[in-house]
Parts: structure tokens; sequence; C-alpha cells
């Protein structure tokens, strides 16, 4: 029995192994491209490694373009839409999971019909609508896309989960002198914090990674994010990899940071919706 185990184990280990390595290998062609010099990276044959490896790209990526106004705009546009998409997203999923309406079927399934949705075909309706509305070049007109974009995807997995807590948690509340909404603020959501938090990282990562909206709303280079930005080392003769790598992996490299600090509880966050 023990030999037939290990033997499964081994099998999958050997299967899974080519496929984490082919998920990993961008990651690695980006960081070892970051540490090379511009000669080396189109020096023929290619290397994978640097031969000589220097952290100069890190330096000179702050001088050829803006990155510090690209970041500050990426995290305006990250945390900001996250926070719109939460603060309408929590009390519509709260009603959802705990009144009974008419339509409340129809309106969940039309939450997954937009959520796959996709952006391009409503790019030239929005345009126009964002033009009418003298919101062109608004970092806000950014964020409050974004958020519409993440909200559906909120609402739907926040409502299942709201839906799981007792309701007689509120109800003791609002017999101790709580209205709904202060039932809901001091113990639904205490409650509910790990999905919270993974429906939270959802819309940043969402925000963070922005492109078509910023790429079709936005022309000055004050209100750029990184995801525009780094297009900035794309010259007209030639792409200057070695210092695209650099910023590119310095914009991953904050996605992978805010994972690593809240990791657990987005753990808890993703498995518990995925049991509800």
């Amino acid at each position: 029995m023990t030999f037939v185990r290990t033997t499964k184990w081994f099998g999958i280990i050997f299967f899974l192994l080519p496929l984490i390595f082919l998920s990993i290998f961008p990651l690695i062609v980006m960081i070892s491209t970051s540490f090379k010099t511009s000669q080396e990276v189109y020096f023929p044959p290619p290397t994978f490694m640097p031969r000589e490896p220097t952290i100069q790209n890190y330096i000179d990526i702050w001088s050829v373009a803006p990155l510090a106004d690209y970041f500050r705009n990426s995290l305006i546009i990250g945390f900001g839409s996250t926070t719109v998409a939460l603060v309408l997203g929590i009390p519509a999923a709260y009603a959802l999971a705990r009144f009974r309406f008419r339509g409340k079927h129809f309106y969940m399934l039309s939450l997954l019909g937009i959520q796959m949705f996709p952006d391009i075909v409503l790019i030239m309706g929005l345009f126009r609508m964002v033009a009418a509305l003298n919101m062109l070049d608004n970092l806000l007109t950014i964020v409050l896309l974004s958020a519409v974009f993440s909200l559906s995807f909120i609402i739907w997995l926040l409502t299942g989960y709201f839906a799981t807590i007792p309701k007689e948690i509120e109800e003791a509340a609002m017999m101790d002198g709580n209205s709904r909404v202060g039932a809901m603020l001091r113990m639904v959501l205490p409650l509910s914090w790990p999905g919270l938090v993974a429906v939270a990282i959802f819309g940043f990562v969402n925000g963070w990674n922005e492109f078509l909206f910023a790429l079709t709303f936005l022309r000055s280079q004050d209100k750029l994010p990184l995801t525009i930005g780094l297009f900035k080392f794309v010259t007209r003769f030639q792409v200057q990899w070695h210092q695209l790598m650099a910023a590119s992996f310095l914009t991953t490299i904050v996605v992978v940071v805010l994972f690593m600090l809240i990791q657990k509880q987005l753990t808890r966050g993703m498995v518990a919706l995925g049991e509800k």
C-alpha cells in the first residue's frame, strides 16, 4: 500500500513539475534579463543567466521614464477602485443574502453575465458617455470604470459568504439597540473578514492591471498608470528589453509583496468562498 502511494505521488510530481516550470519560466526570463547589460541582451547566442549581472538597469529606469508617477497612478487606481467596489458591493451583497424580492434570481444571473462580458465590446459606447460627461483624461474615470467591472464578481461572491452567517447574530444585535446597518457593520463584516480580503485583492489586482480604459481615456503623461508607462521603454527603432524587464519586475513585485503580507487571510477567504 505504501509503495502504491509513493508511486502515485511520484507520478503527480513528475506530471506537475514541467507545468510549474512552464508557468514560472517567463518570470525567470524577466528577472534574468533585468540584470543584463544592453549589449548582452542583443548579443548572440542568447544567454539564460547574465554573464555580468548589474543593477544599473534598476537605477536608470527612473530617469528614462517617470516611474514614480506611474506607480502613484496605479496605486490610486488599484486602491480607489477597490474602495468604491467594496462600498457599493457590500450593501448590495448583504441585501441579496438577507432579503427576498422579485427578480432576485434574474439579478444574480445578470451579475454573472456582466462578468463574462468583454470590456472591448463596450469601449465605443463608454468613450461617448465619458466624453459627454467631460471626464476624459481623468483618473477618477479609470477608478470608477475599474470598480464597475469588478463589482459584479465582488457582489456574487460576498452574497454567498453573507448567506452562511446566521441571522440570529444580527437579530441579537438589533435587540440590543443596533439598527440593521449597525448590526451589519458590527457583526457581519468582522465575521466576513477573510472573504472581504479575498475580494479586495481581486479588486486591487484588477485595478492595478488596468490597461484598456487607461489607454483609451487618458492622455496626460502624468496620469498614466504603469501598464501604459512601460511602453516608454519601447522606442521607435528598438525595445530596451533590459530596462523594460527591470520596470516590469518592479511592477510585479508590488502584487507579490501584497500577497505575501496577507497570504493567510487570502487563503482562508478563498477556501471559505469556495465552500459557500
